[in-house]
């Protein structure tokens, strides 16, 4: 317990030294804003505690792991950084977390100095490590931070910088990771190059089992499959191959999510991934 409080004090610290803007004087705060919960703070009992989690709750980004191979691929990743700009399009404030090596960064043409394991040493502010790939879409280089942590801690640390900054997070991330996921889908992207649908065949058949061998229960949620560089019939095909290929054996299936032959098409996946169950990193506060 020591050592959560300790970690929250240093991730909160990282977060305090981001650069706010001063509030505009000018604004005035609505009375329901501050009076309900300063008013819970003095109260203090059973009341508080709920309310605050109502609050973190409302307030903790959407969470949509896509599992990926280990390790940069150009093509994937130019594919998936168009997929986090039509969810910024969209209005989404959206994060892409590469715990893969994936190289997600360089895909949007940025050029990444710091990894998330910087912020959390204390090297760099999270702004340092933060890249702004335009409007509502921010970039985090976090494979360091994945090998220096357990995947569970890094979701803890996610949640506490990320909070109300984001409303959606991409979190990519290789099949060893999922072991800690909470109930979610999964996006699986494929691409049609034999090579690379039997790299991803391998990832799912690895993450099956790190799934199957959680302690805490089955995950709730579907791994679902976004074909990219194809149309729909062709899409459908594959999907039915791999189904029957992989045998999957642990608590989640899988799904046909989508397809897209050129990247406008990835609007529309954008827009149906509000239908898929998406998990959330919850910020636990103190009671």
């Amino acid at each position: 317990m020591g050592s959560e409080v300790t970690e929250a004090a240093t991730l909160g610290a990282a977060v305090g030294m981001v650069h706010r803007p001063a509030p505009d004087p000018r604004r005035s705060v609505p009375a329901t804003q501050g009076s309900s919960t300063l008013g819970a703070r003095g109260s203090g009992g059973g009341d508080q505690a709920a309310t605050l989690r109502q609050l973190f709750a409302e307030q903790s980004a959407r969470l949509l792991p896509v599992l990926v191979p280990d390790g940069a691929h150009a093509g994937r990743a130019s594919w998936l950084a168009k997929l986090a700009q039509a969810f910024a399009r969209q209005g989404e404030r959206t994060l892409v977390v590469d715990a893969a090596r994936l190289q997600i960064a360089a895909a949007l043409g940025l050029r990444a100095r710091f990894d998330l394991a910087h912020v959390l040493r204390g090297d760099c502010v999270l702004d340092a490590a933060l890249l702004d790939a335009g409007t509502n879409l921010g970039v985090l280089p976090a494979a360091r931070a994945l090998e220096q942590a357990q995947s569970a801690r890094l979701l803890r640390q996610l949640s506490v910088l990320c909070h109300d900054r984001f409303d959606l997070v991409l979190l990519l991330v290789p099949a060893c990771a999922c072991t800690d996921l909470p109930d979610t889908d999964v996006l699986v992207p494929v691409l049609p190059e034999p090579q690379d649908i039997a790299s991803q065949c391998a990832v799912l058949r690895d993450a099956d089992r790190v799934l199957a061998q959680r302690v805490d229960g089955p995950v709730t949620g579907q791994f679902r499959l976004l074909f990219l560089g194809m149309g729909q019939d062709a899409a459908a095909t594959l999907s039915q191959r791999l189904v029957h290929k992989i045998n999957m054996t642990g608590p989640m299936v899988f799904e046909f999510a989508a397809s897209a032959r050129v990247a406008r098409d990835l609007l529309e996946v954008a827009r149906a991934a509000a239908g898929w169950s998406t998990g959330r990193l919850l910020v636990r506060p103190a009671e």
